[in-house]
C-alpha cells in the first residue's frame, strides 16, 4: 500500500443539526479518521446517547470547548485535551466545538446506535 492524501473535498459530509461530521476516506479497516463540528448537543435530546459496539475511538479537541458524556462521566473539554472511550460506552457531546476522532477498527453506520 502506497501514501495517500484526501483534501476536506473528498470527505463524507453527514450534517445531523447540531453535528455535521466528515468522514474522510481511509484504505484500511483497522482505522478511520473524522473531524466533527458541533454547535449544541449531539444527540440533541438529553436524555438519549450513542453507543458504538464495535470501535474504540478518541476525540482530540482543536477549537472551542464543551462536554463529552461517556459511559457514567462528564468531561469538560476545551482545545488539546483527548478523551478515550472504549467500544460498549454510551457517550455524547454538547458545546461549541471542533474535535477530530479516530476510530480503531474503522467506524461502520451498523454498529453504531441512539440509546437512552
Amino acid at each position: 500500500m502506497k501514501a495517500v492524501k484526501y483534501t476536506q473535498n473528498e470527505a463524507n459530509k453527514i450534517d445531523l443539526g447540531t453535528k455535521v461530521i466528515f468522514k474522510y476516506p481511509t484504505p484500511s479497516k483497522l482505522f478511520d479518521i473524522g473531524r466533527m463540528v458541533v454547535d449544541g448537543r449531539n444527540p440533541e435530546d438529553k436524555n438519549k446517547f450513542l453507543l458504538e459496539s464495535d470501535c474504540d475511538f478518541v476525540i482530540y479537541v482543536i477549537k472551542g470547548e464543551g462536554k463529552v458524556y461517556a459511559g457514567d462521566e462528564t468531561f469538560g473539554v476545551k482545545v488539546n485535551d483527548v478523551v478515550y472511550i472504549p467500544k460498549g460506552n454510551k457517550f455524547a457531546t454538547g458545546g461549541k466545538m471542533e474535535y477530530i476522532t479516530v476510530d480503531v477498527p474503522a467506524y461502520y453506520p451498523e454498529q453504531s446506535r441512539e440509546i437512552e
